[in-house]
């Protein structure tokens, strides 16, 4: 798993996989990038979690599941030379709503099943890779524009809409746990065909009135997945971004 870098220990990234959280799609598409990322002196540790459907996910246990693998670094790092110091979250698709909601986790409030007081690790970065990061945004942008998934992918992961359940969508939505407080970086192509181009600025506005520091690269012509594939033109992008945020 774990790469040395020159002072030994390395930076992390923890990558979690999208395909709107559902059981059907597993962490095996995301392999060719997170060995690309390795081959750049970086650990990467790529996290399951159940999903809803056959593997039982769904509120709250993705979240549970989410939030123990990324807490499970620290118990890493006392076996594989991690720089616990340099570690970003990165997500693809759905993935990335995960990795922006561990960075909010201190402020859900005590009586959610989701909460976690005390997490073992932090944050030094997140990286979004065409990723659905807002739960509301998602289902706003969903009325307006047709995609291949919509709000009925936010609604199975979290049982029912806001209106609902507003008090889930308080707790595992990032953009009512703002400010996440670590610099954020939002890669998407223009010919994306499942996130709204929309997206990564509507969340910028959120996040930056909150005192969040957010970036976004909108890669000309490419597509949902070519941002995981280090063979694409999204490649480079993605490469500078990672190794500008972890200081290599």
């Amino acid at each position: 798993m774990s790469n040395q870098g020159s002072q030994g220990r390395s930076p992390v990234v923890v990558f979690f996989h999208g395909g709107w959280w559902q059981s059907t799609y597993d962490l095996n598409y995301g392999g060719h990038l997170c060995a690309a990322l390795k081959a750049e002196g970086i650990s990467v540790w790529s996290v399951e979690y159940r999903r809803v459907g056959s593997s039982g996910g769904g509120w709250p246990t993705t979240f549970q599941d989410a939030a123990a693998g990324f807490d499970h670094l620290a118990a890493l790092a006392e076996s594989y030379p991690l720089d616990l110091s340099r570690v970003i979250a990165m997500g693809h698709s759905a993935g990335a709503h995960l990795a922006f909601w561990l960075a909010g986790r201190h402020h859900i409030e005590p009586h959610s099943p989701i909460y976690n007081p005390q997490p073992r690790v932090g944050l030094h970065g997140l990286i979004s890779l065409a990723g659905a990061v807002d739960l509301r945004l998602t289902i706003d942008l969903a009325g307006y524009f047709s995609f291949a998934h919509d709000k009925q992918e936010v609604f199975s992961l979290m049982g029912e809409g806001p209106r609902y359940a507003d008090d889930r969508y308080r707790a595992g939505n990032p953009g009512d746990l703002l400010p996440l407080s670590t610099q954020q970086v939002l890669i998407q192509g223009t010919d994306d065909g499942q996130i709204p181009a929309e997206l990564p600025a509507r969340w910028a506005q959120l996040a930056r009135r909150q005192g969040d520091e957010v970036t976004i690269h909108m890669v000309p012509s490419a597509g949902h997945f070519d941002v995981v594939d280090p063979q694409s033109a999204v490649w480079p992008v993605i490469r500078h971004t990672v190794r500008a945020m972890l200081l290599l």
